[in-house]
């Protein structure tokens, strides 16, 4: 039985075994598996379930349309220009803007907000650090000219897009720095933490339709109406993610009308709540890929024969049939579909296990090779998991499974202790060089990944890959950029540690009574500032 909500929060009077017979009708409750975040603050915030919430508290300058992520609209920001030399983006700030302080957003606080995600200088300021932008510079680099205007300078010419989709990124959220300033506190070091305490779990400055009233780690987070939101009003007072990460138990809480929308249905699930009369499903388009990624520090992964062997040893078509149930496709590169380079439909992989013995045995490693693989406890995972185990081991190759919380999960594909690691991907911003940069991009002063490649963080030396993922982000033609994306692509598929397995469709279950979800097709980008209740 899932956890109960708190009455205060929601209103209604509960007992000790969480259930409710039925929703407010002015709160939009929500079921996911949200035990991986560790920080609210937009300057630092980069999990699922901890970007999926600041997504609906603060704002960037710019963002772009779900439905055709090729129109870039302002936010924030309600014009901009770009200089001849493709390296000054000057912005307009939007006079309308204000925070939910009723504060006024301005070319002071987009300043402040793009500075402090490079002082902080954690996991995630790599986003705007690949701009060339560092501690010592970014004063000089991102300055508010005066209140209605921000210059933002990047260190060489790009995409014009490019730059655009990063600042629209949850990265990009502005916040109130009014606000934030009068609680910067100090670091271990006596530096300045730009607020980063006070925001990263009780707190929130933002200008979205949401604000943050309470997070209960590995819970739920409550979010309240912001009260001198610009925009339209939310439908509903209140959005309560409620941490429930088993297919069938948010199955039985959504036809029972505990909760209003199951973000993690299995396709099972998914297809036995359809015929419900009082559920609907939302489809959208998903860039999310499934992948597993192979540590080549480990002697026998460091050899490619062996890693071509797993490709070869695993049923792509078998699991998405069987398991994915028309949620998931087959898709075996870097970009996905839908994106600028994507749906070139090279998928050379399938499962043969005569091919994969006969690599192993040319590769001249001994057998069984034995892998420590770390899986989050959260379906999909476990179920791809065991299927790509089963096939495996037919060739040698023994996954030890290590099935684990969202925390631990993360913990150990950042800090690379392990052989292999099932997990996700979803881009940061709907431009190819999101997922090209992260698992492309080599960084030789860089060798564990901190700074957000995955080819350093999982031991690969990308060479040719990476010479053409920094070619094609600076070319300003749109098709030799694609042709770029295209060989770099090709060449990483055959040749890197990552086997991308599947690419997402999106199928999300709510009651019937829910309207105005909008779902998002980057990382954790569903919008609920237009819910409304019937």
């Amino acid at each position: 039985m899932f956890k109960t909500l708190m009455a205060v929060a929601v209103g209604a009077v509960m007992t000790a075994s969480g259930a409710i017979a039925e929703t407010p009708k002015n709160t939009l409750v929500i079921a996911d598996a949200i035990d991986d975040i560790i920080t609210l603050d937009p300057a630092e915030v980069s999990e699922v379930g901890g970007v999926l919430a600041s997504q609906q508290i603060y704002q960037p300058l710019v963002s772009f349309d779900p439905a055709d992520p090729t129109k870039i609209t302002g936010v924030l920001a309600e014009s901009w220009t770009v200089s001849e030399d493709g390296k000054t983006f000057t912005f307009k700030m939007n006079p309308n803007a204000k925070f939910a302080s009723g504060n006024p957003v301005t070319a002071a606080d987009a300043e402040y907000s793009i500075r402090r995600v490079i002082l902080i200088d954690s996991r995630i300021s790599f986003i705007f650090a690949q701009f060339g932008l560092t501690k010592e510079n970014v004063e000089a680099k991102v300055k508010a000219l005066d209140a209605s205007t921000l210059q933002f300078e990047v260190d060489q010419k790009y995409a014009p897009s490019f730059v655009l989709y990063v600042l629209s990124s949850f990265t990009g959220g502005i916040v109130d720095s009014t606000i934030v300033k009068q609680h910067e506190g100090k670091l271990a070091d006596g530096g300045n933490d730009y607020g980063n305490a006070w925001l990263k779990s009780e707190n929130s400055a933002g200008s979205g339709p949401y604000v943050l009233t309470k997070w209960d780690p590995k819970v739920s987070i409550l979010l309240s109406r912001n009260e001198n939101y610009w925009g339209t009003a939310p439908g509903v007072d209140r959005v309560f993610l409620q941490h429930m990460p088993e297919s069938a138990t948010q199955r039985l809480a959504l036809e029972k009308g505990d909760i209003d929308i199951a973000n993690k249905l299995g396709p099972d699930d998914i297809g036995a709540v359809s015929a419900n009369p009082d559920v609907q499903i939302l489809e959208g388009v998903s860039s999310t890929m499934y992948y597993f990624g192979l540590n080549v520090r480990n002697a026998a992964l460091s050899n490619p024969k062996v890693v071509e062997a797993i490709k070869y040893g695993v049923d792509y078509q078998g699991i998405a049939d069987t398991i994915g149930k028309g949620t998931i496709k087959v898709h075996q590169t870097m970009i996905p579909d839908g994106f600028l380079g994507g749906g070139i439909n090279y998928n050379p992989y399938s499962l043969d296990i005569e091919k994969a013995k006969a690599l192993i045995a040319e590769s001249g490693v001994a057998t069984p090779i034995k892998l420590a693989t770390v899986v989050w406890n959260v379906p999909p995972y476990p179920d791809y998991a065991q299927a790509v185990q089963a096939t495996l081991s037919q060739i040698g190759v023994d996954l030890d499974l290590q099935v684990v919380d969202g925390g631990p999960w993360l913990d150990r594909y950042r800090s690379h202790d392990l052989d292999i690691w099932f997990g996700l991907w979803g881009p940061d911003y709907p431009d190819p060089h999101s997922n090209a940069k992260a698992f492309g991009n080599h960084d030789a002063t860089d060798p564990d990944g901190t700074k957000g490649n995955l080819a350093d963080r999982f031991g690969w030396d990308s060479g040719k890959v990476s010479e053409l993922v920094n070619q094609a982000v600076q070319e300003q033609d749109v098709e030799k950029r694609k042709a770029l994306y295209d060989e770099a692509q090709r060449l990483h598929t055959d040749t890197s540690p990552f086997v991308f397995m599947f690419q997402d469709s999106r199928k999300v279950a709510m009651r019937k009574n829910v309207t105005g979800v909008v779902l998002g097709i980057t990382f954790s980008d569903d919008r609920y500032g237009a819910v409304t209740k019937e």
